[in-house]
């Protein structure tokens, strides 16, 4: 019995019926869906096709809680290094003048010479002035600022409510839909998760809260207390924090979710070269394999499975290395069941596809 859990985001390469049985049937256990991406009505198609193809599977809804992201753009501005780009809290810029961001108040919070960060990083901009909601920005890198790329601004503490009005509106919408585990970006605190709790009487949907910050870094065993998951966003961790720890954090999350018993998920870029190719990189392997050897109840699947060239194939090869990983640890002696926490409540009657067979049911841990 397959300890790991193999989380695959679904989005337009895998929306359908076939393809959800043939990732069920390569060793698919949870399904995610990311509600930055989308709109409702997408998602709530895709919640019912998976809930009558896959009906007990479980389906985690990551909801954009604090995270900044860029609008869609009509127009995704190309820059070269000294560039000036314009960013806006100012509703209705479609990227050609200026490029609008899902905050209202982001004009608020920067300050000339901060630090902004997009798209995990990858892009690096200064912000050179501030007037009104216009945050006016030298590019520090070349590249192209595309639609639905997170925001992170390192060192800045950003304010406005932890629970917004937004927020209200999707986790409404997880528990109407009746999803199984809402992913809550940029978790701060335990009162955060509290604040979160709150809008879903009954305990369920549980909760996963994303590790994606330096606070939630320093308030990381009240948060794992609090929840019934975590989640080491590796895209945004990195970017908020230092790229070069992110390994340490991410040994760190996992040794203290032990302690308190509370399963791991473990995210971004795990197999990020099968978007395009076939085959993966020997780092990536050796990524999924300590990160199973750490402990980790889950790895997951992003860009992969959501608009990859080849989701089944990464679905089959993740779910390889971890029977791998586990395996090992068998030989060790270590035990392969309920070292990596249990699911909080009556989550622990949730189940989900045993690796290989689409229809062969096993129980979450716990």
């Amino acid at each position: 019995m397959s300890r790991t859990r193999i989380i695959a985001t679904i989005g337009p390469a895998t929306s359908s019926a076939e393809m959800l049985i043939s990732l069920a049937e390569a060793g698919m256990s949870i399904v995610r869906l990311n509600a930055s991406h989308n709109a409702l009505a997408w998602h709530r198609d895709t919640i019912d096709l998976i809930k009558r193809v896959l009906p007990t599977t479980p389906v985690l809804l990551d909801v954009p809680g604090r995270k900044i992201r860029t609008a869609h753009l009509a127009h995704e501005p190309v820059f070269a290094v000294g560039d000036l780009i314009t960013l806006t809290t100012e509703e209705g810029h479609d990227g050609r003048q200026k490029v609008t961001v899902g905050s209202r108040r982001l004009h608020l919070d920067v300050s000339p010479g901060d630090t902004l960060l997009a798209d995990d990083g990858k892009l690096r901009f200064t912000v050179i002035d501030v007037t009104g909601p216009d945050i006016h920005c030298r590019a520090e890198v070349a590249g192209r600022l595309r639609s639905r790329k997170g925001i992170n601004v390192p060192g800045v503490e950003l304010g406005g409510e932890l629970v917004g009005e937004r927020d209200r509106e999707m986790l409404a919408f997880a528990r109407e839909t009746g999803v199984d585990l809402v992913g809550i970006s940029f978790v701060e605190s335990a009162r955060h998760v509290a604040l979160v709790r709150e809008q879903l009487p009954g305990g369920r949907p549980g909760i996963v809260a994303k590790i994606e910050t330096p606070r939630a870094v320093r308030n990381l065993e009240e948060i794992i207390d609090s929840s019934d998951a975590v989640m080491i966003d590796r895209g945004d961790l990195s970017a908020e924090t230092d790229l070069k720890q992110i390994g340490v954090l991410q040994k760190e999350i996992l040794s203290r979710a032990t302690e308190f018993e509370k399963p791991v998920i473990v995210a971004t870029e795990m197999l990020e070269t099968m978007i395009e190719r076939p085959y993966p990189t020997k780092a990536e392997i050796t990524d999924i394999t300590n990160a199973v050897l750490d402990g980790a109840a889950g790895v997951m699947l992003s860009g992969e499975t959501a608009f990859g060239t080849y989701p089944v194939e990464s679905v089959t090869l993740m779910r390889q290395v971890a029977s791998a990983a586990e395996q090992y640890l068998g030989t060790r002696g270590a035990p392969l069941e309920g070292t990596t926490g249990t699911w909080r409540g009556d989550l622990t009657s949730v189940s989900a596809p045993a690796a290989g067979a689409a229809g062969d049911h096993e129980p979450l841990p716990g």
